[in-house]
């Protein structure tokens, strides 16, 4: 028998002989063994989508590291950031701008060229679509330590926090949020700070090329990587609208949304994003030549890519990434509707051993 979709006659496929079950038995049998092979076309599809989730997941990393060979070692022989009052312009579009709160604190808005925002707010950052409004409870961020963006062109964005005025409770996942207290924007050479966040009065330092030392002053933390605008982040390698987590009250729940991204950020974390030039693992070349087809230039040979290696092949993992974006959405589509197979078929089996029961019912008491 020839392969279809996965099902082949090594699956297991019991052959129903007719007339060693009585009528009722055979059409259990026959909605049974359906029903297997239905199952078998859910798992080979559950089994594609996680293996396209880790690939995505390695791309992203990898673009990440391409990033980083750009632009992470720039070195500026004069600052390209100003200010203007409470404005921050940075390179390549992107700027920062802060104003007071009812509270008595600081709140701000990351916006990039194409007018995606990050707006700071309730001790949460929200990504906000260009022309579209985000529900915070849907797409926030909980800010609860300190934690660093990294944008599109390797400006890392550093957030200070303050201690937690209520700590966190993984009983009923209140809790834990904090203050940020201050910003420290490097990308290179160049630096700059933002202190008093969380005061109506908040100290914005003037552009200088002490970046280097800045950044190394500053624990960044959690490390989310902007992911094709202002209004993606990517934390680990999963977009963070996708993060779940354990429930912490019940081993056998998991965690999505907001409580699932409160559970991931809770605990303190000293992290450093190392510089100088990245390279790619054995693992990486291996993914990208015989996984993800991709032809890359490697002069060195052994994964030590020049930054122009880098930069043509991030395009290249653009590309790889949009295909596999695409491919998990057609593939979530066909789980969805293999499910819905699924569930038929077995709802149809019971409705037909409700009707044969009915029957031999009506028999009997037509007997009586």
């Amino acid at each position: 028998m020839a392969t279809v979709n996965g099902v082949n006659n090594n699956n297991n496929i019991n052959i129903v002989d007719s007339s060693q079950l009585s009528q009722q038995d055979f059409i259990s049998a026959v909605y049974l063994e359906r029903g297997n092979m239905l199952d078998s076309e859910v798992r080979r599809i559950v089994g594609e989508i996680e293996t396209s989730n880790q690939l995505l997941v390695n791309v992203n990393n990898l673009i990440n590291k391409s990033n980083i060979a750009q632009y992470g070692t720039s070195q500026y022989t004069e600052t390209s950031w100003t200010t203007n009052g409470n404005n921050i312009v940075l390179d390549n579009g992107y700027g920062i701008a802060l104003q007071p709160d009812a509270e008595g604190n600081t709140t701000f808005t990351l916006v990039d060229a194409e007018g995606n925002q990050l707006n700071y707010q309730n001790q949460t950052l929200v990504p906000v679509a260009q022309g579209s409004i985000s529900d915070a409870n849907q797409v926030g961020i909980p800010v609860m330590n300190d934690m660093t963006m990294v944008l599109d062109d390797g400006t890392e964005i550093t957030f200070q926090t303050s201690a937690s005025g209520t700590p966190f409770d993984p009983s009923n996942l209140s809790g834990g949020l904090a203050d940020i207290t201050g910003i420290s924007i490097t990308r290179g050479n160049q630096g700059l700070s933002v202190t008093n966040l969380n005061t109506a009065n908040p100290v914005i330092g003037t552009p200088n090329l002490d970046g280097t030392t800045l950044d190394a002053a500053s624990n960044d933390g959690y490390v989310l990587l902007e992911a094709g605008g202002l209004h993606s982040w990517e934390y680990d390698g999963v977009n963070t609208n996708q993060i779940s987590r354990q429930d912490p009250h019940d081993p056998n729940a998991t965690l999505s949304g907001y409580a699932a991204r409160k559970v991931a950020f809770q605990n303190s974390f000293t992290n450093e994003v190392t510089g100088g030039m990245p390279a790619l693992t054995q693992e990486e070349r291996d993914i990208l030549s015989n996984v993800l087809k991709i032809n890359f230039s490697d002069a060195s040979g052994t994964g030590n890519l020049t930054p122009e290696e880098w930069a043509s092949l991030k395009t290249s993992l653009n590309a790889a990434k949009e295909n596999l974006t695409g491919s998990n959405q057609l593939q979530t589509v066909q789980l969805q509707r293999a499910m819905a197979t699924y569930n038929q078929n077995f709802d149809a089996m019971s409705n037909s051993q409700n009707k044969i029961y009915s029957l031999l019912r009506d028999i009997i008491n037509n007997v009586k």
